[in-house]
């Protein structure tokens, strides 16, 4: 089975909210675990925020885009939203439906705003999706290759910043036998020190392997 990790860049219009469902920066999203399109055009769906927990709520709750909500103090920033779909997301899962793509859920956003999906299924199947994505919605590669049930859990593991790192490491064939660049390689590509460099790579190391082991 083959994965695919893309990002969609924050875009500040009707079609997709990136994780903000009011224009009260309480609410900023971490996280979609599920959604769901319904008959009426509307949506549900499990989100996860971060930030003051009343603020969200009452933001939330203000929103005209927010048809219900429930919240949890004790879920950590999970909440059940029933919601106007944007165009965007309804693009995407009909996408998704039709060419029978299964999503490695949670989709995640990033620092920035943009949202980081992967999707699952056969090759071809990833690259008629890919084409059908809706124009202007320009989407930034950041893997592909073969499934393995247990990446997205390491990957989680890391910082953003670590998990740049990482992939710089393995492009640049750090890690091949022999190996193919050096520390002082991947610094000079950073702009960083050969020393802040290690660290990182140790950090990433030892999260890795102590989950493994």
């Amino acid at each position: 089975m083959r994965y695919i990790t893309i990002v969609i860049p924050r875009i500040d219009d009707e079609r997709c909210s990136n994780g903000e469902r009011a224009s009260d920066h309480a609410v900023t999203g971490d996280a979609i675990h599920y959604i769901n399109l319904l008959d009426d055009g509307t949506g549900v769906g499990l989100y996860q925020l971060r930030g003051d927990f009343e603020r969200n709520a009452d933001a939330l709750e203000a929103s005209p885009d927010v048809l219900a909500c429930e919240t949890s103090e004790a879920s950590d920033g999970l909440v059940y939203l029933h919601f106007r779909a944007t165009a965007l997301m309804t693009d995407l899962l009909g996408i998704f439906r039709q060419y029978e793509i299964v999503v490695d859920w949670p989709m995640e956003y990033t620092d920035q705003g943009g949202l980081r999906i992967t999707m699952l299924g056969a090759d071809e199947k990833i690259r008629e999706a890919i084409a059908e994505i809706p124009d202007g919605v320009q989407i930034t590669l950041e893997g592909i290759g073969e499934y393995h049930p247990d990446m997205h859990r390491l990957a989680s593991l890391l910082t953003e910043r670590q998990q740049e790192l990482l992939e710089l490491a393995i492009d640049e064939g750090y890690y091949e036998m022999p190996r193919r660049a050096t520390l002082r390689d991947l610094a000079d590509r950073e702009n960083i020190s050969v020393g802040t460099v290690g660290e990182h790579l140790r950090k990433i190391e030892t999260k890795v392997i102590t989950e493994l082991v």
